[in-house]
C-alpha cells in the first residue's frame, strides 16, 4: 500500500495547523518532511545536513535553512509577494530579484529532502503556496510519484494571479501535480476559469482537466481541527485557570477577536463596530469588552510593528472616547499566549468575533466553537468571505466591510437566549465532526491515490510497512 509523505513548512511552530499535521500523521503514520527551525551557513563544498528520526506513530525529515532563505525567500518573497496577491490585494505585493532567488532556493532544499527519502509508490501532500515551486523540482528529479498540493490560502480571483512577475514558471510547478485541492469552491472556480483562460485544457469532467499531457484533478475539501485535540486543551489546567481569570476580571459581555495581524484582518471595521454597538446601545457602557488577541508573532514581521501601533492608536482612541478609569471598550492583548490558555480565553468569551475580509481557512472560528461550553455555549460572528463560511452553519454570518452589520451581529448574539445558544452551537459541532481534519486528509489522499480520478472514498489509513534497507523505514 502506497506511503505518505506530507510537505509543509515548519513542524516545530506551537499552532492549530502543526497540532492538525501530528493528529493525521499519528492515526495513519508517513514521513513528515520539514525546516526544522534552525539556521546554517552554507558553503558551496557542504551539503545542507538531513535529519531522519523515527518515531512511535510517524517519522520525520527536517532540515535547516540559510537566513538568507528565510528571510528573503520565506518572509520576503512570500509574506511580502505572493501574500497580498493570493489575498486580493496585488497593490501592496513587492518582489525582489533576490527574494524570488532565496525562494527558489529554499523550495530546492525541500525537493532534495522529498527525493532522496521517497519511495516509488509513496504519495507526496505538499501544503501551501510556500512550497509551489519544489514540486518541479522532484519532477525535474525524476521522480514519478502522484503529488498533490493544497491551498490553504484563497485562490486570486480573476487575473491577479498575473500580478506575480514572471508568473509563468510558478503556474508550471503547480500544474506538475496530480491533485490540486482547494478550501472552497469559490477557490476552486477562480482557479479553473483562470486556468481555462490561460493555457490549452481539455476538460475531461467537471473537475478533471488534461494539460500539458498531464490530468489534474482538482478538488474542494475543507480542512477542519481536530476535535481530541480541542478537547485536551480545554481539559488542561492552563485552560480552566485562564478561562477563570477572564471570568473574574472582564465584563460578563466579552467579545473575542484575533488572527494574523496583516491586512486583511478587518481590523479597524471591528473596533468601528464596537463603537457603533456602544452609540447604538448605551447600556453595554461598562459591561462589554472587545478582546482583541494582537500577539505579535500572528503576523508577517516586516509589517507587525507598523500594524501593532496601528491597532494601538485605534484602541487608544476608542478608549479614550467611550472608556472609563474602570472599564476599556477594547482590550488589545499582545502577549504569547499558549494554545492551553488561548482555550481558557475562548472558552470564557460570550461572543467570537472571526471577520477577516478575505481568509484561507479560519481555523480560529472553528476552535472557537469546540472551545464552548455545551451547556451555555458562546456566539460565533464570521465573515462571510471567511474560507470556513461555507461549512459554518450556526454562525451569524456579516459583511466584514460594514461595521454596522457587525455591530448588529454582536447585539444580536449577546441577546440570544440559551436554547437559540444551544441550537446553534450543536449545528456548529456537527459540521465539527463531520469535516474534521482526519475527513480533510481521508479525501484529499484518497483522490490522491485514485489515478483514475473518480471520487474515491476516503481512505481507510496508510499502513507502515519495513524495509531491509538501513536507516529506512516503510511508510
Amino acid at each position: 500500500m502506497s506511503g505518505l509523505i506530507l510537505v509543509s513548512h515548519n513542524l516545530h511552530q506551537h499552532s492549530t495547523l502543526a497540532a492538525i499535521y501530528t493528529a493525521i500523521l499519528s492515526r495513519r503514520g508517513g514521513l513528515w518532511v520539514s525546516w526544522d527551525g534552525e539556521f546554517h551557513i552554507a558553503t558551496p563544498d557542504q551539503r545542507r545536513p538531513l535529519t531522519f528520526q523515527q518515531g512511535d506513530k510517524f517519522d520525520t525529515l527536517t532540515f535547516p535553512l540559510t537566513r538568507a532563505e528565510y528571510e528573503e525567500g520565506y518572509h520576503g518573497y512570500v509574506h511580502q509577494g505572493l501574500w497580498p496577491v493570493f489575498h486580493q490585494r496585488p497593490d501592496l505585493a513587492r518582489f525582489t530579484h533576490d527574494s524570488r532567488r532565496q525562494y527558489q532556493q529554499l523550495n530546492h532544499a525541500w525537493a532534495t529532502a522529498i527525493t532522496e527519502y521517497a519511495m516509488p509508490d509513496d504519495v507526496i501532500w505538499v501544503q501551501d503556496y510556500h512550497l509551489i515551486p519544489c514540486i518541479k523540482a522532484v519532477r525535474d528529479a525524476g521522480l514519478l510519484n502522484r503529488i498533490g498540493f493544497f491551498f490553504h490560502q484563497p485562490f486570486p480571483v480573476g487575473m491577479h494571479f498575473e500580478a506575480i512577475p514572471e508568473w509563468q514558471w510558478l503556474a508550471e510547478s503547480l500544474l506538475c501535480c496530480d491533485v490540486i485541492g482547494f478550501q472552497t469552491q469559490q477557490d476552486m472556480n477562480n482557479f479553473l476559469s483562470w486556468i481555462d483562460s490561460e493555457f490549452r485544457t481539455e476538460r475531461l469532467t467537471a473537475n478533471r482537466l488534461m494539460i500539458h499531457g498531464r490530468i489534474i484533478s482538482t478538488g474542494v475539501f475543507p480542512l477542519g481541527i481536530d476535535l481530541d485535540e480541542a478537547i485536551c486543551l480545554s481539559e488542561s489546567n492552563s485552560c480552566e485557570f485562564m478561562a477563570q481569570q477572564c471570568q473574574e476580571r472582564l465584563p460578563v459581555n466579552t467579545v473575542l477577536s484575533g488572527g494574523h495581524l496583516d491586512e486583511s484582518a478587518g481590523l479597524p471595521y471591528r473596533i468601528s463596530a464596537m463603537e457603533v454597538l456602544l452609540r447604538s446601545h448605551p447600556h453595554y457602557a461598562g459591561n462589554v469588552t472587545l478582546l482583541q488577541l494582537a500577539a505579535p508573532a500572528a503576523g508577517h514581521p516586516h509589517r507587525a510593528s507598523t500594524l501593532t501601533h496601528q491597532l494601538e492608536s485605534l484602541c487608544g482612541e476608542m478608549n479614550g472616547v467611550h472608556g472609563t478609569l474602570e472599564w476599556y471598550p477594547v482590550s488589545c492583548l499582545n502577549h504569547q499566549y499558549s494554545r492551553e490558555e488561548q482555550a481558557g480565553i475562548y472558552r470564557a468569551s460570550r461572543v467570537g468575533v472571526v471577520t477577516p475580509l478575505v481568509s484561507g481557512m479560519s481555523l480560529m472560528a472553528k476552535m472557537y466553537v469546540a472551545l464552548q461550553d455545551p451547556a451555555d455555549p458562546g456566539v460565533l460572528v464570521l465573515s462571510r468571505f471567511a474560507g470556513a463560511a461555507e461549512q459554518m452553519d450556526g454562525a451569524i454570518l456579516v459583511n466584514p466591510y460594514d461595521p454596522d452589520a457587525i455591530a448588529d451581529a454582536i447585539h444580536t448574539a449577546l441577546q440570544l437566549p440559551l436554547r437559540e445558544r444551544q441550537k446553534r452551537h450543536a449545528r456548529l459541532m456537527k459540521g465539527l465532526h463531520r469535516f474534521d481534519c482526519h475527513w480533510w486528509a481521508e479525501s484529499m489522499i484518497g483522490r490522491l491515490i485514485d489515478a483514475d480520478g473518480h471520487d474515491a472514498q476516503p481512505a481507510s489509513g496508510l499502513q507502515r510497512l519495513y524495509v531491509a534497507a538501513p536507516g529506512r523505514v516503510r511508510y
